[in-house]
């Protein structure tokens, strides 16, 4: 079995494992139930961090440096997530009319 996830960093990509993306899916999936984009990018941005807590070998390597800018990343797409989700929910709730007029 291979990665499903599209990965773009050239660092980290070679260290994520089957395992890490499932692990940062369940993670994603047990947030909310996100639409497909969304989880996908949430997911590959968890994998990166469970890869870099994972290979965080000092306090001031490549993987603490890359661990601070994808939790940032990681937090402010998940905010946008979870507002796309309320705002889908929202339009669902809103009832459709249009006006009929007779001429």
């Amino acid at each position: 079995m291979a990665l499903i996830l599209t990965y773009h960093d050239s660092y980290l990509t070679p260290l994520l494992t089957e395992e890490r993306e499932a692990r940062a899916l369940v993670d994603v999936d047990q947030m909310a139930t996100f639409p497909t984009v969304w989880r996908d990018k949430l997911g590959v941005l968890r994998g990166y961090v469970l890869t870099c807590l994972e290979s965080n070998a000092t306090g001031e390597d490549v993987f603490s440096v890359k661990l601070k800018q994808y939790q940032k990343e990681f937090d402010a797409t998940l905010r946008l997530a979870m507002a796309a989700i309320n705002v889908a929910a929202e339009m669902a709730a809103m009832p459709l009319s249009t006006s009929i007029l007779r001429g």
